[in-house]
């Protein structure tokens, strides 16, 4: 049987792999309300270009349709996402899951800068 820490690990390093998958994660999280899956393309990259003011739209995490469509399916298939469809459109929020994977996140990343400066000292 897994424990909690190594199946969020698992998750993290396969979110890890798509970066798109994370962005889209805090876009929602910092959203706060259902979002439209065309929106999520949009809230992901204002996200993005809040925190990396420099970058060109080429460098986006989600420059197109089929990368939208690809990370949206793999977060709905890890369970990351909870998704509601209202007529023809699909509407995401965040799952207690996607929740815990993102503040499982920001504690590995925590973890690493006070070994770090432990090294350093």
């Amino acid at each position: 049987m897994m424990s909690r820490e190594a199946i969020l690990d698992a998750l993290l390093s396969a979110t890890a792999a798509n970066e798109n998958m994370m962005w889209m994660l805090a876009a929602l999280r910092m959203a706060e309300r259902p979002v439209q899956k065309e929106q999520l393309r949009d809230v992901t990259n204002a996200l993005y270009k809040q925190i990396h003011p420099d970058v060109g739209q080429e460098q986006l995490p989600i420059r197109s349709r089929h990368l939208l469509d690809e990370a949206a399916a793999m977060l709905e298939g890890a369970s990351l996402v909870k998704v509601a469809e209202v007529a023809k459109s699909k509407r995401y929020t965040l799952s207690p899951l996607g929740e815990e994977l993102l503040n499982y996140r920001q504690y590995k990343l925590m973890q690493e800068r006070i070994k770090r400066k432990g090294a350093e000292q």
